[in-house]
């Protein structure tokens, strides 16, 4: 059955892993490029005070790098995708299709091994390969250092499903789905067609969710440690939801509003300096850069717990209503 599984499949899993090791070859190589433009820093954990032009322009020009590399990172995304829809989408449509299922189970294949074999195969493999998507862009990303200052994960839609051990679920996710709508309509392309639909639906669904796996924490800041506005939506403190001020009365101010009371014209948007003359407050809800592991945990476990609901009814539908 391995080997069936593996003829009947092989020209998908190869063209997947071809871009795998396409993409993650990128991503490797972009973060060795940024490293090695960052030399011209005496440190690449922090901006000197009072950096060197050769510095200057290498933080310029590793900026640009990463920003193209987002242009990429999207592409990542649809990794997932691909596997759902060419890989879990086929899988049991194009048996009941042709009608080739019924030729292992005169084999004495139990329908339950039959299942096993091949969805056990390819779930192996798409976790697999999205381990390697995930342990490649958190050593790529590396490399992005606190230097780069909007550059982290938490936060990032693109890069978050990405990093770590998300893409292990994500992955997982997007076979059985495409599995299930197969064999639910029992014909390839309409299974392909509904997958394509389905997945981009469930993720969008999943990064409204992701910010309420904790609550946020709101903290007070003053002119010492405030965080540039306008605010970024991640930082080194975690992932920014937002970002308002406080006055001497304890009203509280939108940016634009407290930027008025600065008065500045070379600003629009409140500064240190703005903030130590007029002892205004920043205030900022946010997720701690510690919880990180903890989304990343959460969001992998609703995938794989998804997954398995998924394939036990899978099995459980073949079983009673597959003649």
């Amino acid at each position: 059955m391995f080997w069936l599984t593996w003829r009947q499949h092989r020209w998908q899993l190869i063209a997947v892993a071809a871009l795998v090791a396409v993409y993650c070859g990128y991503l490797l190589y972009t973060g060795f490029v940024v490293e090695q433009t960052l030399d011209a820093c005496p440190s690449r954990d922090t901006v000197p005070r009072n950096p060197t032009t050769s510095c200057i322009n290498a933080i310029n020009s590793a900026s640009e790098t990463v920003n193209s590399a987002r242009e990429v990172v999207i592409f990542g995304n649809l990794l997932p995708l691909a596997v759902g829809m060419f890989w879990g989408a086929p899988l049991i449509a194009r048996e009941l299709e042709q009608g080739t299922y019924r030729l292992a189970f005169t084999q004495s294949v139990s329908r339950r091994r039959w299942l096993a074999v091949k969805l056990g195969t390819l779930t192996a493999a798409a976790a697999i390969l999205g381990l390697i998507t995930g342990v490649v862009m958190t050593r790529a990303h590396s490399d992005f250092t606190p230097m780069l200052y909007a550059t982290e994960t938490f936060g990032d839609v693109g890069r978050f499903s990405q990093s770590g051990i998300v893409p292990t679920g994500t992955w997982t996710f997007a076979l059985l789905l495409g599995a299930s709508l197969g064999l639910l309509v029992r014909r390839s392309m309409v299974a392909v067609a509904l997958t394509l639909v389905a997945l981009p639906l469930v993720f969008v669904g999943l990064t409204m969710l992701r910010p309420h796996y904790l609550p946020p924490v709101e903290r007070t800041l003053g002119s010492t440690d405030m965080i540039p506005d306008p605010s970024p939506v991640t930082s080194p403190l975690g992932w920014l939801y937002q970002m308002s001020y406080l006055d001497t009365a304890g009203n509280e101010l939108d940016s634009q509003a407290a930027g008025e009371i600065c008065a500045d014209p070379a600003n629009t948007y409140p500064t240190v300096e703005c903030l130590r003359r007029t002892d205004l407050r920043q205030v900022i809800i946010y997720q701690p850069a510690d919880r990180y592991v903890w989304f990343q945990l959460a969001e992998t476990g609703l995938l794989l717990s998804a997954s398995a609901a998924l394939a036990v009814l899978t099995g459980r539908r073949i079983s009673r209503h597959l003649n």
